[in-house]
C-alpha cells in the first residue's frame, strides 16, 4: 500500500440498551495518521442499516473519492446492526477490512437467535472469516475483501502504534465515545 492513502476508520458510540432505538456511527477519514475529516451518521439499535449508513458515508462530498480502505471495528455496530461487508465493497468498490481485538466466537450468532433476528445470519455467512494477525502490540483478528492479504496484513501492522488495534480505529473509538449521552 502506497504512502499517503487515505482510510476512513468507522465505530459507533456508546448506547443505551432497551432504552434509546437510534446511535451514532463515526466515521474519520485519515491519511495516513493525519484525520482530515470527521463524520457522522445515525443508525437503528439493532437495525439493520449501517450498510447503508458506511455507503453514504463514502459517498459524501467531503471523502468522495478519497478513500482507498474501509476501516470498521468489528462488522457489528449498534448492538446487532450487523455491516454486510460483501454490500459494502460490492457498492463502493473501496477494499473493507473489519478489525477486533478479541478472537470473533458465535456469540453474535447466538444473539441473533435470541433476539429473533435468525435471518440476519445470513450476513455473518457472507462476511469472509477473520483470521489471527500478530502486530508489534499484540494479536488481531481481521476479516478482508478486497485487498491483498499482504497489503492488509501490512497496513495493519504499520498503523498499530499506540495498541494492537490500527491508529485509526483507536481514534475512531476515542471520538465515538464523546458522543455518549448525545441522542440522535
Amino acid at each position: 500500500m502506497k504512502k499517503g492513502v487515505r482510510i476512513l476508520a468507522v465505530d459507533d458510540a456508546p448506547f443505551r440498551k432497551r432504552v434509546d432505538s437510534k446511535t451514532f456511527v463515526v466515521g474519520l477519514l485519515f491519511r495516513e495518521l493525519i484525520m482530515e475529516v470527521a463524520l457522522r451518521e445515525t443508525v437503528t439499535v439493532d437495525g439493520d442499516d449501517s450498510t447503508d449508513a458506511l455507503i453514504r458515508m463514502v459517498g459524501h462530498p467531503k471523502v468522495r473519492g478519497e478513500v482507498r480502505v474501509i476501516l470498521t471495528h468489528g462488522t457489528t455496530v449498534a448492538g446487532l446492526n450487523l455491516i454486510d461487508m460483501r454490500r459494502l465493497h460490492g457498492e463502493t468498490g473501496i477494499p473493507v477490512i473489519a478489525v477486533t481485538s478479541k478472537e470473533p466466537t458465535d456469540e453474535i450468532r447466538a444473539a441473533l437467535r435470541f433476539a429473533g433476528l435468525r435471518e440476519r445470519e445470513a450476513v455473518l455467512e457472507r462476511n469472509p472469516p477473520y483470521v489471527p494477525l500478530a502486530t508489534g502490540r499484540g494479536v488481531i483478528y481481521y476479516s478482508l475483501l478486497g485487498m491483498e492479504r499482504d497489503d492488509a496484513e501490512s497496513l495493519l501492522r504499520r498503523f498499530a502504534v499506540e495498541s494492537k488495534l490500527p491508529e485509526q480505529l483507536r481514534v475512531a473509538d476515542l471520538v465515538a465515545r464523546l458522543l455518549d449521552g448525545l441522542r440522535p
